[in-house]
């Protein structure tokens, strides 16, 4: 099923771009939980690198 969503072409008209571009952005609260959303790509690149070299991967 997610193949056929990925092949499918979705236009979209310009009212459907203006609500998009005008919803507000989330607000995402600060957890104790790691994420990436507040670093640069080089330490996101950094980060993503030391994952794949980390044990849990082998």
């Amino acid at each position: 099923m997610a193949t056929i969503a990925i092949t499918r072409k979705f236009v979209l008209n310009e009212e459907e771009v203006t609500q998009i571009l005008a919803t507000p952005r989330k607000e995402i609260r600060q957890t104790n939980a790691f994420n990436d959303l507040n670093l640069s790509k080089d330490e996101r690149v950094t980060h993503a690198a030391n994952i794949l070299k980390s044990n849990k991967w082998r």
